[in-house]
């Protein structure tokens, strides 16, 4: 039965006995014609405990077929059910996964030769660098073990002066960063806490030097980097009191900013101009102590960078004292020796990624390789097409399975739906009204007597379920309608078999052309036909559009952009009459969504909505007036636009 709403739906209840609930799920499949839905507002009655084999493994049958759908397509009709299906279940997964690999590797030697290129170039490229880091360790090693040899006491203590070299001049190049004129003091504040971290790494090298150093002391650079350190911390306590007295000073400001104004509104306003004039002294405190705080501000920027200067100045000294004491301290040859043991490490953490690289660069090409082997590529095709032949045949066993514990699967689906209570279960759904008398004598006679069924008409605060049938020809449409907004309830009126022509008739309106439309038409039955779900469902709205375009393509005499033969309408020589005809389909529609939605209203009871809101049978009168005018005048605009008709209809 198909109709423009969906169908009215009755609810009821089954009753049977806990030793009749198998016979009650099986009736209620073979009914095939309710809506069940958990019994939760019942008392006394829980979920089922009841076990579901059939339907675990309807269900992983079905999982494993779909994967095997992307290497076969179909299934053999003569084949058997399977004797061990979870068996058969992994060991078709295994075979998909074989499967996917040899398609993968026979699709990859047709562009071996290529990536063989690009593999050997790269492969060239890590091995030059590798060769580079070796050659480089050579010299380190070398230079590191004929250090040692002459001094392998100084070894450590060059590494430590190494970096601790390195750091001094670091902190140096920071302070210098925090001097320029474009560094704010916010970000001086940042700078200098850094170069605080880095001295007090320097100390605790310094004292670690100290501790090994036999022929001198660094006592005196110990002291000088404490200076330092207290110098700069000095200079961050200036920071901070210049960046208080900057928030104090914006508040001043803002403050100054607010008088102004005031005392702007107050020259426009006499009467408020003796209030305003005893808050003048207190204007003044606030300029002069912004005044003190600028001062203090600028006072702080000259203190802060003259002492950073000094700090400069102070590891300036520092440096020069720590080379000078380096240099009677150790060797040349120990700073050469820590120098390369430094870069040693460095190297060997720079060749590990190169190594990994070479090595599965290496697997690649050997695997590569194998692919420009013609006859070994004609061997993987051969276990393709034995593996693609195995799947087929554990696939249909799988297939013939399926269908044969389909019906127990669906049974043990519905006794999920079917609560159980000490004594009794009960099943709850819906079923269309005029089946609700059919569904109690079919339960009856399938259980024997051994049912009691109650048939309730839905109360208003429960919402049934829509039961929707559409004709084969507005199906596909259903994917702008249900799946964009939804089922409409039983009250509306199911918009998806008048968009199923008015659809396609704007789109062929728009897009008029024969070859064009030709084409679209034919790419929407590709699609219909080879597919499945939501992309079936747009291959038929093309399909239907395409043949629309195709039509007012031959209406427009247009194939391609090609004007060709006559033609009925031209939207280049007759844009004014086209124009007014697409203007008079526009307005039908508009009447026509009026017209459904006040029957809508009228459905759901609010008759008020549906005589006097807009859109409603007043609302309607108006269009029916205004479209009635335009057809007298044979959708001609400036016609239409003149009849005193149209005017009295959309002018209020």
């Amino acid at each position: 039965m198909t109709t423009l709403k969906p169908e009215d739906v009755i609810e009821f209840y089954a009753y049977t006995t806990k030793t009749g609930k198998n016979l009650l799920a099986s009736a209620l499949v073979e009914f095939d014609e309710v809506n069940l839905e958990l019994p939760l507002e019942l008392p006394g009655v829980n979920p089922p405990k009841s076990e579901t084999p059939n339907l675990r493994l309807y269900e992983e049958i079905s999982k494993a077929l779909e994967r095997a759908s992307s290497i076969q397509k179909r299934f053999l009709a003569d084949s058997s059910p399977s004797d061990n299906p979870d068996e058969d279940i992994k060991m078709l997964d295994e075979l998909i996964g074989r499967a996917i690999s040899l398609e993968k590797q026979i699709n990859l030697s047709r562009k071996a030769k290529k990536i063989i290129s690009e593999r050997k170039k790269r492969l060239s490229e890590v091995e030059s660098e590798l060769s580079d880091i070796e050659e480089k360790l050579r010299r380190y090693y070398a230079t590191a073990l004929e250090a040692v040899s002459k001094d392998p006491s100084k070894m450590k203590i060059a590494r430590l002066m190494i970096e601790t070299d390195s750091e001094i001049l670091r902190a140096i190049s920071l302070l210098n960063s925090s001097l320029d004129k474009s560094t704010s003091i916010d970000d001086m504040r940042i700078i200098l806490n850094n170069v605080v971290n880095i001295i007090y790494s320097i100390k605790k090298r310094l004292k670690e030097i100290s501790e090994k150093v036999i022929e001198g002391s660094l006592e005196s650079l110990i002291s000088e980097i404490d200076h330092a350190e207290s110098n700069l911390k000095e200079v961050l306590s200036s920071i901070g009191e210049y960046l208080t007295l900057s928030g104090k000073f914006s508040q001043l400001e803002s403050l100054e900013k607010m008088w102004e104004r005031i005392s702007d509104v107050s020259k426009r306003m006499p009467e408020i101009q003796p209030i305003i004039s005893e808050q003048i002294p207190a204007a003044r405190r606030i300029s002069q102590e912004k005044e003190e705080i600028a001062r203090r501000m600028n006072e702080l920027v000259d203190i802060i960078r003259t002492r950073v200067k000094g700090s400069v100045d102070c590891l300036d000294l520092l440096y020069k004292n720590f080379r000078e004491i380096r240099e009677c301290v150790i060797s040349v040859d120990a700073l050469i020796a820590g120098e390369a043991e430094k870069s040693i490490y460095e190297m060997l953490e720079k060749s590990q990624p190169l190594l990994a690289e070479r090595e599965k660069v290496g697997v690649e090409l050997s695997e590569l390789s194998k692919l420009m082997d013609k006859e070994y590529v004609k061997q993987l095709k051969k276990e393709l097409e034995d593996t693609k032949k195995s799947i087929l045949e554990i696939a249909s066993r799988l297939y013939k399975t399926k269908e044969a514990i389909r019906h127990k699967a669906v049974e043990e689906k519905v006794s999920l739906m079917i609560y159980e209570g000490s004594d009794i279960v009960v099943a709850h759904g819906w079923v269309p009204r005029r089946l609700a008398n059919n569904l109690k004598s079919h339960l009856e006679r399938s259980m024997g007597g051994l049912v009691a069924v109650e048939l309730e008409a839905p109360s208003k605060k429960k919402k049934p379920p829509s039961r929707i049938k559409l004709p084969k020809i507005a199906s596909p449409v259903s994917l702008l309608t249900h799946k964009l907004y939804g089922f409409p309830n039983i009250k509306e009126i199911d918009p998806t078999v008048i968009t199923s022509f008015l659809f396609p008739l704007m789109f062929g309106m728009m897009f008029g052309d024969m070859g064009h439309g030709a084409i679209v038409a034919i790419f929407g039955l590709f699609l219909f036909l080879k597919t499945k779900g939501s992309l079936r469902d747009l291959g038929g709205i093309l399909l239907y559009s395409g043949i629309f375009a195709t039509i007012f393509g031959y209406l427009y005499g247009a194939a391609f952009f090609v004007e060709i033969g006559t033609h009925v309408l031209s939207p280049i020589k007759e844009p004014t009459k086209l124009f007014g005809i697409a203007l008079l389909i526009g307005a039908f529609e508009i009447l026509l969504a009026f017209v459904i939605r006040t029957i809508d209203k009228i459905l759901s009871g609010d008759k008020f909505a549906a005589f006097l809101e807009y859109g409603g049978i007043l609302t309607i009168a108006m269009y029916a007036g205004a479209v009635y005018a335009a057809i007298r005048n044979g959708a001609d605009v400036m016609k239409t636009v003149s009849d005193p008709l149209f005017q009295a209809m959309v002018i209020p």
